[in-house]
């Protein structure tokens, strides 16, 4: 139930950003490229900044401008201490085709745009994920500490069992 909420939390942020503009599309011209769209500053100091379905601290994105729109902190925060089970790295990652996406263990079905954004970060060398089910929210984590959470895409066909242990 937990995680359901943080899902709902993190569409209502979302829709805050939302509600205040007409809707805003992706680029069309190129769609794995990551529109960031908000920032949310943390009462720990951290800035994260937000396309709606991936939330990063601004210091794994460097070079981005910070988006003019604000959102609230307290979605943001609910959703970086989302419930979770097990972890995984980026080599557990499996690219599915046609559509190019990744498959974690545990069935988490993650959009290429992301995943390979973050395969050119500054995170790369540290990067691990966790999560708990296929529409639940992935945490991104640099080493041990939270630092992003990323939405799953729906409709993960195919079952992978979670690793075991931390994946080290």
């Amino acid at each position: 139930m937990r995680s359901f909420t943080a899902v709902g939390c993190f569409v209502m942020v979302w829709g805050l950003f939302a509600a205040g503009e007409p809707a805003m599309q992706p680029d069309q011209t190129d769609p794995d490229v990551v529109q960031w769209r908000a920032h949310c500053d943390l009462d720990d100091g951290r800035r994260f900044i937000t396309d709606g379905s991936l939330l990063l601290e601004s210091r794994y994105a460097p070079g981005v401008p910070l988006p003019e729109q604000s959102l609230p902190a307290p979605g943001a925060q609910r959703l970086l201490q989302a419930e979770t089970d097990h972890q995984f790295r980026l080599a557990d990652l499996d690219r599915k085709a046609p559509d190019g996406h990744y498959l974690a263990p545990g069935g988490v079905q993650l959009n290429r745009k992301y995943v390979d954004f973050l395969r050119g970060s500054p995170l790369k060398a540290t990067l691990r994920f966790a999560a708990k089910g296929s529409n639940d929210p992935v945490l991104i984590l640099d080493g041990q500490k939270v630092v992003g959470v990323m939405m799953p895409m729906k409709g993960a066909s195919t079952q992978r069992s979670p690793s075991t242990g931390e994946g080290g």
